[in-house]
């Protein structure tokens, strides 16, 4: 049995790695009907190639029933104009092509094993025998025989288009091509892209954090501070400490250098560091934290991401009910932040003082008192937030309220900043500049 493709085959050892690659990602009972079937694993493989390929070609005709059906619509597919759009997303992009094929492969999976799960029990299908893999084969085989093949491929190809969509702008939001190439990071990419598909909360998130992302400055001016140590050269400066004179001042003549001890002192280098610390985000998922307003403040906390990149501060995330989430630690990867952005259900209560007091406690442990720091706080609780200015000074840290729908006068006291949001994009750019100069 030969692919749809002339130029390169199914024979072909790279080819063999794709489909294994591709296979590798699906569930269980979709792997037993991908690994029982060589014509699902052809047509999902030729569709990772036909879309990272520069210029795929096929072949005239092929000789198997099934596939050259599947050629003809493939054929038909490749003048469309969408195809040439996917294809900006998938050409010479292996992750792109990847998710579009396991999106394809799921779909047609799915089809099959509405038709044989009457005959199948799931035992079987996990552990497929030769009975089970010609009752797979003969489920393919009916379809393209009943002319249902070409729609079954239609809807495949609609879903891997939107799923690829999907995981491209997951990617750009956790970082782009260069977030990591670790497999852990590509089935994120590829769970939320999927899950995107049906919470439409998600797809909104998404949406606005690329609208914000647009007032996000690509320079800001980075708070420096001069001293012993940092990264840069600021100037010289005099200093009676002979540890920290320059090397040729230690070699001066006996009489100079007692001559500068006793005087004005000898040159030292004077550097220059980096003084910005941390953006730590509160975002309330308390039940009323649903709708417009999780969809905004999620979208904030996005775009001020890509704020402390600029701005080369670490970016620490938690959500907040009664308690914290996560419990242990601040989320501070880019996948667990994009991930716990879209993924977090809003639900329980509301405690201020507690959120508050668990980030302060996360910059003093993690060395950030010696830095500048921002808490950004979203919320839409009106409970009393106690007294923690001590605490905001002994962390070094300034501390922005954003009140959602409503108002906090315990807060507002509290806070460095403090505004009512509008939930709108103006609403989101008017908080990125409050934070840009905080």
């Amino acid at each position: 049995m030969e692919n749809n493709l002339i130029n390169i085959r199914n024979t072909d050892f790279v080819y063999t790695l794709v489909s294994n690659r591709i296979g590798g990602h699906l569930p269980k009972d979709l792997k037993a009907v991908y690994d029982s079937c060589e014509h699902i694993r052809i047509i999902a493989t030729d569709c990772y190639f036909l879309h990272y390929s520069l210029y795929p070609f096929l072949r005239a005709k092929n000789e198997d029933p099934i596939l050259e059906e599947v050629r003809g619509y493939l054929s038909e597919y490749m003048s469309e104009e969408r195809y040439q759009r996917i294809k900006m997303l998938t050409t010479l992009d292996d992750e792109m092509s990847l998710v579009y094929s396991i999106a394809l492969a799921k779909s047609i999976i799915g089809k099959v094993l509405g038709k044989i799960l009457g005959e199948v029990d799931l035992a079987e299908l996990m552990s497929p025998n030769e009975s089970v893999k010609a009752k797979v084969f003969n489920a393919v085989r009916a379809m393209a025989e009943a002319g249902e093949l070409g729609l079954i491929l239609e809807i495949a190809t609609e879903e891997a288009e939107e799923v690829t969509k999907n995981a491209n702008e997951i990617r750009e939001l956790i970082g782009g091509k260069k977030a990591g190439k670790e497999a852990g990071t590509f089935k994120k990419v590829l769970d939320l892209a999927e899950h995107m598909m049906y919470v439409k909360f998600m797809k909104d998130i998404v949406t606005m954090s690329k609208r914000l992302s647009r007032y996000v400055p690509k320079a800001s001016k980075i708070l420096k501070r001069r001293g012993r140590f940092g990264d840069e050269l600021s100037g010289y400066a005099l200093t009676k400490k002979v540890e920290r004179a320059l090397p040729r001042e230690i070699a001066l003549p006996e009489e100079l250098f007692l001559k500068k001890l006793v005087d004005e002192g000898f040159l030292m280098k004077e550097k220059l560091s980096v003084a910005e610390g941390a953006y730590y985000l509160l975002i309330d998922k308390s039940g009323s934290m649903v709708g417009e307003k999780t969809v905004w403040a999620r979208s904030v906390a996005m775009a001020l991401y890509r704020m402390s990149m600029t701005k080369r501060r670490r970016y620490f995330l938690r959500f907040f009910d009664t308690r914290v989430y996560p419990p242990d630690a601040p989320l501070n990867d880019p996948e667990d932040i994009v991930d716990a952005i879209l993924k977090v259900k809003s639900n329980g209560g509301t405690d201020i003082t507690n959120a508050i007091s668990v980030a302060l406690k996360d910059l003093v442990e993690r060395g950030f008192s010696d830095y500048t720091n921002t808490i950004v706080i979203i919320t839409d609780g009106e409970d009393v937030v106690r007294d923690l200015s001590k605490e905001l000074k002994r962390a070094n840290a300034s501390l922005v309220s954003v009140m959602i729908q409503g108002d906090n006068e315990t807060l507002k006291a509290l806070s460095d900043q403090y505004m009512r949001a509008e939930l709108s994009e103006s609403g989101g750019a008017r908080l990125l500049k409050i934070v840009e100069v905080t």
